[in-house]
């Protein structure tokens, strides 16, 4: 009787277990790639989960320009911290693809995506209307 008992856990146990390793993916899945990400934002694309700052660069304002990076999503953008409004984010890759956003409100904006695969990026800031790149980030 005990031994029947200990099977029929040990087999919910096993079920509970496989129901979890053949979970659902989560909402979060990225749902574009490399060129298919291009001028789409990526907290809505699901690119910002797992991403990483790949470049970063302090103004001499304070501003801070970052590249960002999804490996995932083989896409960058930028983002620019501790800003002001009219200050103007940018991002652009080696094969031309680029975007801007400028600081509406707050002190941080960033950018739509540009494609990563197997080329680089890199991020700027620039001062009110853009009139010129204040800092700009490595190529990554």
């Amino acid at each position: 009787m005990k031994a029947n008992r200990l099977v029929g856990t040990l087999a919910i146990a096993a079920l509970s277990l496989t129901g979890l390793i053949i979970a659902a993916p989560s909402a979060d899945a990225a749902t574009c790639y490399a060129s298919s990400c291009h001028h789409k934002d990526p907290t809505s694309t699901g690119c910002n989960s797992g991403a990483i700052t790949a470049r970063s660069k302090t103004a001499p304002d304070g501003t801070i320009v970052e590249l960002r990076y999804s490996a995932t999503c083989r896409a960058a953008w930028g983002r620019i911290r501790n800003s002001h409004v009219g200050a103007e984010a940018f991002v652009e890759n080696t094969q031309g693809q680029n975007d801007s956003q400028f600081v509406s409100t707050g002190r941080d904006v960033y950018t739509l995506m540009v494609s990563d695969k197997d080329i680089q990026a890199h991020a700027c800031y620039a001062t009110n209307g853009g009139s010129g790149f204040a800092a700009c980030t490595g190529w990554y």
